[in-house]
């Protein structure tokens, strides 16, 4: 008995069409699918998704990609006159599921430069991705909500301002992995009717698994990471925040499963984000110290450098006096001013003040 093939999905004028090594992979996942899978089918038999992308796994970074990204990395090392850039390239510890919702003819999808076909994680994702991590450092009280809306943007009808960080989209670099960057992966739904039937079909040992063939990109692929921003300071922690987040949090689909992972050994090697920035931080010997009961605020000036001021207002000002003596509390709201030993936290170039240890 012939095997039933499933519904034809290719136009006809694409049929004598072959997936070569250098294809357009975009192209051939949305065009080149032969058939829709058959409804009756042999657990033994090979499908065309299966078929389709065996063919893409193969395909490699072409000629024209490689151009491309040669002057993408040459832009990337430029330095603007009118903001600082940072630049690293990190490699790919797990493999990488970026855009399974994204629209396509098989079950699941994959993000991939809309020109060369190649794998690329979008700046939106890696802005989201660092957003997460700056949450973080929130509970942490690393830093406050002030400096997450200046990085990030705020939105709302009258208060909507852009983000002071710019994240561009990461390239994949074609000389990792030979310059073949995709692998054939597999989810295994082992109860589709408990799952199609939104819980009505209680699963059972008896149920038929459904493996479900999609693409991912394969370890030791590396991607080449560029972001901009206001000043230097803000441009380097931006950095460090964006390899921690991409080495412990994981970015795309499945990061539960251990997806999307990079490799740790090259970036910071700290299992949370408090442990990570503490080297931001530093003492102000013998600083100048002023309260404005006006604003409920506190300001130290760095006596090493008059130009760098920190600041603590409202909550976090009154959370700073109620650790000082009591003698030296009296004298800071009467005379309104005081010297102190300042700890400080710098975020980008703005510094906060942390703790408060009076010297006279």
């Amino acid at each position: 008995m012939k095997r039933q093939q499933g519904i034809p999905a290719r136009r006809t004028a694409l049929q004598s069409l072959q997936i070569g090594k250098e294809t357009h992979a975009g192209l051939a996942l949305q065009r080149y699918l032969e058939a829709h899978k058959p409804k009756d089918r042999d657990n033994q038999q090979t499908m065309p998704e299966e078929t389709l992308l065996d063919s893409v796994a193969n395909v490699r970074a072409s000629e024209v990609y490689l151009r491309a990204w040669q002057r993408w990395e040459a832009l990337a090392q430029t330095k603007p006159s009118d903001r600082a850039r940072a630049y690293f390239t990190l490699t790919a510890a797990a493999p990488i599921a970026i855009g399974l919702g994204n629209a396509s003819p098989l079950e699941v999808g994959l993000t991939l430069h809309h020109t060369y076909g190649m794998p690329v994680i979008p700046g939106s994702a890696l802005k989201g991705l660092c957003r997460r991590g700056a949450r973080l450092l929130m509970h942490e009280n690393k830093i406050d909500l002030k400096a997450v809306d200046y990085m990030f943007g705020t939105g709302g009808d009258m208060s909507a301002a852009v983000g002071a960080v710019v994240f561009y989209d990461a390239w994949y670099a074609p000389r990792s992995v030979s310059g073949a960057p995709f692998h054939r992966d597999v989810i295994t739904v082992h109860h589709p009717q408990y799952y199609s039937s939104g819980g009505a079909k209680f699963p059972t040992d008896f149920d038929d698994p459904n493996p479900v063939p999609f693409l991912v990109i394969k370890p030791g692929a590396q991607f080449l990471f560029v972001l901009d921003a206001p000043t230097v300071e803000w441009a380097h922690f931006a950095e460090k925040l964006l390899r921690w987040c991409l080495c412990n949090l994981g970015v795309g689909a499945k990061t539960n499963a251990g997806y999307g992972y990079f490799d740790p050994k090259e970036s910071s090697q700290a299992s949370s984000p408090s442990t990570a920035f503490q080297t931001e931080q530093e003492v102000w010997r013998s600083a100048h110290i002023t309260w404005n009961p006006g604003k409920q605020e506190i300001q130290a000036t760095n006596p090493q450098n008059p130009q760098q001021r920190a600041a603590a207002q409202g909550a976090e000002a009154q959370k700073l006096l109620s650790g000082l003596p009591d003698a030296a509390v009296q004298r800071f709201k009467e005379v309104k001013r005081l010297k102190a030993d300042v700890q400080v936290q710098r975020l980008g170039n703005m510094i906060k003040i942390v703790r408060i240890t009076p010297t006279e």
